[in-house]
């Protein structure tokens, strides 16, 4: 059996939002876990990419420490496959009893050209039903980005700055990276900037809340501050997690106006 793993899968940063096992959510995710879009047979979850994670800076740091050099693609593609054929059996993974892993594969491409996100961007989304909405980028998160999201829609990308303190939502954390910076999923873009913009008293006083179970509750606030919580006092709060395309827009969906009909 031939595996292929992409070596474009971005793996969390250091503080991944824990949720509450159990819990569910549309699309077939879970809390902690989730279905892979591409097959919705497949799951994966936080603490599988933070072990993931972590065993990429161990292979990493071997390399540093003893050979004063980081690995290269090919070292990291040879090990996995001498791993693959010693290690794995069936008390590791399911359904290999019959089979021999032959090779695993890291599949190259040419990266994206990324923009930088920065605090102060303003941004556009388009949504399904081809409007624009709009928002901007207020702090940086773990997970990504905080972004306040505008009560304003257009048939452009072009916003109107009359509505720059009309939120639609709570701010919310996105996946900046993939939304904003690669831009590889949905259709999101970079269209101003605040200069010098700081969080006003209005920000500083959110909270997002993570953990995998009611005794390792945590708040998180914009500044990066963290606290532990009751399941009582985090009742309400929205998560520590970062949207993509398709959970945004399942977020906004009610708070959406009916586009108008063209006259």
């Amino acid at each position: 059996m031939s595996k292929t793993i992409s070596k474009n899968i971005l793996l969390e940063p250091e503080l991944r939002p824990l949720q509450h096992a159990g819990e569910r959510t549309s699309r077939g995710k879970s809390m902690g876990w989730w279905s892979a879009p591409e097959n919705p047979d497949m799951m994966v979850g936080d603490a599988v990419l933070d072990s993931v994670r972590h065993f990429l800076r161990d292979f990493s740091r071997e390399y540093q420490e003893d050979l004063s050099r980081k690995p290269t693609l090919q070292e990291l593609e040879y090990a996995l496959n001498l791993a693959f054929k010693v290690n794995v059996d069936s008390d590791i993974l399911d359904g290999v009893d019959e089979l021999e892993i032959k090779q695993v594969v890291l599949k190259t491409a040419k990266r994206p050209k990324k923009h930088k996100v920065s605090v102060g961007d303003i941004f556009a989304y388009k949504l399904e039903d081809g409007r624009f909405g709009f928002g901007r980028v207020v702090a940086d998160a773990s997970v990504g980005a905080f972004a306040e999201i505008f009560d304003y829609f257009a048939e452009q990308p072009v916003f109107d700055y009359t509505k720059i303190d009309t939120w639609l939502v709570t701010p919310v954390p996105i996946e900046s990276y993939s939304l904003l910076e690669t831009r590889s999923i949905g259709n999101w873009r970079i269209i101003g900037h605040t200069p010098d913009f700081v969080l006003g008293p209005k920000y500083k006083t959110l909270r997002y809340v993570y953990g995998s179970s009611p005794n390792t509750l945590m708040w998180k606030d914009m500044e990066g501050k963290t606290g532990s919580i009751s399941p009582a006092e985090a009742e309400g709060l929205p998560p520590y997690i970062g949207l993509d395309d398709y959970l945004f827009e399942q977020h906004i969906a009610s708070h959406v106006p009916p586009r108008k009909p063209v006259k």
